[in-house]
């Protein structure tokens, strides 16, 4: 008789493989976001010129650098685990703004359609239009970087898919005879979008949230490699990459290992949504 194991395909048991590897990753990423201090090895503001460029695995009077050292001898590890703090939070931040942004917008257009549809339209295609880091550059360059203006400026370049799925999904939930039933008994509008329209389309705006947290690291990273990204000591992994292309050919780990941070990261999380969408894709459960 054949063991439960060996029914299951071998192709169901590698994607839960691979699924189980990508939430460890994620959760050992949050992890070195909220107890960074306590497990940096040592201090990432430390610096040591007698232990400048050291390849992984030098021992220093320190300790062991197990990534290696930067050009003023501070340990890459250490300021590994420090940036993944600013990574993670300004992107759950900018996506946060951006889904409630876009899918108050959304629904609006999608319930009232008319000249509001038309216009959440007309907006979502001219921001398509500008690239993102044109307009990053343009926005950050005239305004005085923060914080703020970051996750602002993230959450700009994010908005337009939370409002579009919004907006088509409203119009399919506003035509159910359930809409009909509250419209009748003289439900108010705000009543209508936040009772009934919000959480029939949640399962697809937090699918989409999970995609778009990937996009927005990749963001940060892209505006702190340019010097546009958040203002602050704290290391961040794009401006580790920015301070390495300089020794690409003699320290390689200078930009291999912030690179492959941001890899290991933006993988996992989408890995993740693909999990989440396809236990909340109705055509997908049972299967």
């Amino acid at each position: 008789m054949r063991t439960a194991r060996a029914l299951v395909p071998t192709s169901v048991r590698m994607e839960q493989v691979i699924v189980a590897v990508a939430l460890a990753i994620l959760a050992i990423m949050i992890a070195m976001a909220l107890f960074g201090d306590a497990l940096a090895p040592m201090d990432p503001a430390a610096q040591s010129l007698r232990a400048r460029l050291k390849p992984p695995g030098f021992e220093g009077r320190s300790g062991i650098h197990w990534l290696g050292t930067d050009a003023v001898g501070r340990d890459i590890l250490s300021l590994l685990i420090a940036g993944t703090l600013p990574a993670l939070l300004v992107s759950v931040l900018a996506v946060g703004l951006a889904a409630v942004t876009g899918v108050m917008l959304g629904m609006i257009a999608g319930y009232r359609r008319g000249r509001m549809a038309d216009l959440l339209l007309y907006g979502t295609n001219i921001q398509l239009a500008f690239p993102f880091f044109l307009l990053a550059v343009t926005i950050v360059g005239i305004a005085r970087p923060s914080v703020s203006l970051v996750v602002f400026v993230i959450a700009l370049g994010c908005w337009v898919p939370f409002a579009r799925i919004a907006y088509s999904e409203t119009m399919q939930v506003a035509e159910q005879e359930f809409i009909e039933a509250v419209q009748i008994m003289r439900g108010s509008r705000a009543r209508i979008l936040l009772r009934h329209v919000l959480p029939n389309i949640m399962p697809n705006i937090l699918v989409l949230a999970s995609f778009a947290l990937g996009t927005a690291i990749v963001m940060e990273s892209g505006l702190s490699f340019v010097g546009l990204g958040v203002p602050t000591q704290t290391p961040t992994w794009g401006r580790m990459l920015s301070e390495g292309r300089d020794y690409m050919q003699t320290a390689w780990w200078l930009t291999v290992f912030p690179g492959l941070a941001i890899f290991l990261l933006v993988l996992s999380i989408n890995i993740c949504g693909e999990r989440l969408r396809d236990i909340t894709d109705p055509e997908l459960v049972g299967r």
